[in-house]
């Protein structure tokens, strides 16, 4: 499976995973949504990184680094200024839900799923 599918399989996770307000579901899984609209947007640019050519940057494995993406995905001209804080935004949030012991709240992982749905459209070419 290519990266641009793995994003899309992302960001539907992260949809399932966060009810709308009038559902009446659980919030049980706002930390599990915030992480995977994080991953879904880093697969996104994992894709764009691809097709540029460029290197993984980390030499041993293949993944690219969580903490210098955000940065290398502006110098690649990938994100401008303003996504790139989006995405240390995202990223910050999947630490808080995976390592952190305050979850995430329902405003955290709605505006996450929110960023998560703007960047794919831009980065894959398509509107959700």
């Amino acid at each position: 499976m290519r990266f641009d599918q793995k994003a899309r399989e992302n960001l539907e996770a992260a949809e399932r995973l966060l009810p709308d307000d009038e559902s009446g579901e659980s919030d049980a899984f706002l930390n599990a949504a915030a992480s995977r609209a994080y991953y879904a947007v880093y697969l996104a640019i994992a894709d764009c990184a691809q097709q540029l050519r460029r290197p993984f940057t980390h030499d041993r494995h293949d993944y690219y680094r969580h903490d210098t993406l955000p940065r290398d995905a502006v110098s690649w001209r990938i994100l401008d200024d303003d996504s790139g804080d989006d995405l240390e935004l995202l990223r910050g949030r999947r630490i808080k839900a995976d390592y952190q012991e305050d979850p995430v709240d329902r405003e955290e992982a709605s505006e996450s799923l929110d960023l998560a749905r703007s960047m794919l459209g831009r980065l894959l070419g398509e509107s959700r």
